[in-house]
């Protein structure tokens, strides 16, 4: 799969590879990171949960429902005619009223009630109420029909999930041209268009190759036990990774067959933290050390990182069809780690075809995925990427450098080269 963007954030132009592992690196505020988020918020819209849309669906029509009996339980009458409209409608519906969304089939009811309810409000007196009352049920009925693979729904979705990550700047106001967001796949060619921060894709993609995503910031944002998530809170990609982690395994359904490779995988970064993780008895994720839990707040973020990992296999979280997308791993790994925590993801990626985004600005660790999809022999589904800034800071671009990653490292070993230089007008 293919990821075009075209004045994104920060990015102006972008032409990205998924499929093994994608590495981007460069300065700080160059975009890097704008990648994963544009992948993670597409991809969470374009699979939502039933469950979750459902549960969403009868919320939000639970709660039209308690301001239409809120207006007609307070409106004031101003005439006899009035009051009888009103308990008529009370006398009739009040047990559907309240009983109504306990039921398999309430959308039959909700068409009945909102019919008899706008029938009888016509020989009301107030117009105000009656236009209240209306602008209640044109909501309801605009909204509790939508699927939820309509174009209407994802569109909503994708822009909901864009705007948590960028905020009112998705498009950078600093270029004439429009933003735009294209994936091509082997089947077909997917555009989403941009008209102010609300999105638009023209038709939904076939056979869309990530079925999830899981999107790692920082292993500090992992808490011991999941949390009460609502569909809202669910969009927010730390909230998210905390879901899947805290998802106690039933079945292995993904690695049946793979057993063996998973244990001896896990047994990899048992032997790096020396220890793994789990649950105890109260479902809390612990760190297990020599026989001895201990509580996520006493484990070191490095060890957390590897954690992440371990948990999100050992859960079945991860799959060929599920992207992983890392940011800046290396903030909390001291380099030897920076080298073996690379050879894991490599490996991951590799025997268990997980694709991978990964952004960094280490030398340890950009030469040890280098270096390391040599030794496993997973040289060509690995991309080197650098986002370049322009030179009035106001734009950058991504682009491929596999032919030349001293691009990369020339650009990192900078800070080096300017102590070296500090350290030599010192000395003379």
């Amino acid at each position: 799969m293919r990821l075009r963007l075209q004045n994104i954030g920060i990015v102006s132009k972008a032409d990205i590879n998924i499929n093994g592992i994608a590495v981007i690196t460069g300065e700080n505020d160059s975009g890097k990171s704008t990648v994963g988020k544009v992948l993670y918020s597409i991809i969470r819209a374009l699979n939502p949960n039933q469950e979750t849309f459902d549960a969403s669906r009868k919320n939000f029509v639970s709660k039209k429902f308690d301001e239409l009996l809120s207006l007609l339980s307070r409106s004031k009458s101003s005439n006899e005619n009035d009051s009888k409209i009103i308990k008529g409608i009370f006398d009739k519906n009040i047990n559907r009223f309240f009983n109504v969304l306990s039921v398999d089939d309430y959308e039959e009811n909700i068409d009945e009630l909102l019919a008899e309810v706008d029938s009888s409000m016509k020989n009301h007196s107030s117009k105000t109420l009656q236009e209240n009352l209306r602008r209640i049920i044109n909501e309801i009925e605009e909204r509790k029909n939508i699927s939820i693979d309509s174009s209407q729904y994802i569109n909503f979705e994708i822009s909901e999930f864009l705007n948590l990550e960028f905020g009112n700047q998705i498009k950078n106001n600093f270029l004439p041209e429009k933003s735009l967001i294209e994936i091509k796949t082997n089947l077909d060619t997917a555009t989403f268009n941009f008209e102010n921060n609300n999105v638009k894709i023209d038709k939904i993609p076939i056979a869309f190759p990530y079925k999830d995503v899981i999107f790692i910031e920082s292993p500090l944002y992992i808490n011991e036990k999941k949390t009460g998530f609502n569909s809202n809170s669910l969009r927010d990609k730390k909230n998210y990774l905390n879901y899947k982690i805290n998802k106690k395994n039933i079945t292995k359904d993904i690695f049946n067959d793979n057993r063996d490779e998973i244990n001896h995988f896990n047994k990899i970064i048992t032997e790096i933290i020396k220890g793994d993780f789990g649950f105890d008895d109260k479902n809390r994720i612990v760190f297990k050390k020599n026989s001895v839990d201990f509580s996520m707040n006493s484990v070191a973020t490095g060890i957390k990182t590897f954690g992440a990992i371990q948990l999100l296999i050992e859960n079945n979280s991860l799959s060929s069809d599920t992207l992983l997308i890392i940011d800046e791993p290396e903030i909390h790994l001291h380099p030897m780690w920076q080298i073996l925590y690379a050879e894991i993801l490599v490996r991951l990626s590799k025997e268990f075809a997980i694709p991978l985004i990964i952004t960094s600005h280490s030398p340890y660790f950009i030469e040890a995925i280098e270096i390391f999809s040599k030794k496993y022999n997973y040289e060509e589904s690995v991309d080197f990427y650098f986002s370049e800034k322009s030179e009035n800071n106001l734009y950058s671009k991504i682009f491929n450098v596999n032919n030349n990653l001293t691009k990369i490292y020339s650009t990192i070993a900078g800070a080096s080269y300017t102590l070296r230089k500090i350290n030599h007008e010192l000395n003379n």
